[in-house]
């Protein structure tokens, strides 16, 4: 007989899994609004967009483990908030958030996964945020900066924004999301490239004066791989059928 899996017990294994206690996050990870019953479809996004909830209810899942979960989220003031709050309990989906954890785990989070997936060697782990590390460096063979952006751009299925301020790289580092203001911390670290999913105005000035190219992805595009990874684990670990709901967003 088979183990039933309910919201609550998922997140308790979860959070041995992903230990979100040992970071400072912007706001709680684990259960966020609780359903009735036992889990036998389960769906990941990035984001808990109405249109990711709305597909996650198409599915028929009965939870939905997201990167990014609401703002703010109380009182509940704001009719879009209410739509999709109300198509959770409706649906009877229980909604998950791992945030940080969730960038920083070493076998499914956004950074050391892809490090490993586009075949960085000497991996160590990079940039620190409120006394965690959440991103990684790595070497790989000489190549044009141009030709690595192009493999990124294969990577993430993204457009990248580039300052191409070294023109031959080996080495690089990476942070998922909206994290351009480590391109400091890693010109300081001595790699020849930063990766990061945003971009703003000021790391353009900062790649060049330090000497370090800049890579953006989009913030959408580079936290794909941590939920794309949970739903693999989910499905191999609990025999539950488990979908990576993938909505377009090139930001």
């Amino acid at each position: 007989m088979s183990k039933i899996i309910t919201a609550r017990s998922l997140v308790k294994d979860l959070d041995q899994l992903l230990d979100p206690m040992r970071m400072a996050d912007f706001g709680p990870n684990g259960l966020h609004i609780a359903n009735e019953g036992p889990l036998t479809k389960i769906a990941t996004a990035v984001t808990s967009s109405l249109e990711a909830i709305e597909k996650a209810a198409q599915l028929g899942a009965q939870a939905l483990i997201v990167h990014h979960a609401f703002k703010d989220a109380y009182p509940i003031s704001d009719q879009l908030l209410y739509k999709k709050i109300h198509t959770f309990v409706y649906n009877n989906i229980a909604l998950i958030r791992y945030h940080l954890p969730l960038d920083a785990h070493q076998e499914l989070g956004n950074n050391w996964k892809a490090a490993r997936d586009m075949g960085w060697q000497d991996l160590k782990p990079f940039g620190e945020y409120n006394g965690s590390v959440i991103g990684v460096r790595g070497t790989f063979a000489p190549v044009s900066i141009e030709a690595f952006a192009a493999s990124l751009e294969k990577y993430y299925s993204n457009k990248a924004m580039l300052a191409p301020a070294k023109k031959e790289i080996s080495s690089a580092a990476l942070i998922s999301g909206g994290a351009y203001k480590y391109v400091v911390q890693a010109a300081a670290a001595g790699v020849d490239c930063y990766v990061t999913g945003t971009c703003d105005e000021l790391a353009w000035d900062v790649a060049y004066e330090a000497g370090i190219s800049f890579c953006a992805l989009g913030h959408a595009a580079t936290e794909k791989v941590g939920p794309r990874a949970l739903a693999e684990y989910i499905q191999k670990t609990y025999r539950i059928e488990t979908v990576f709901i993938d909505t377009p967003n090139p930001f």
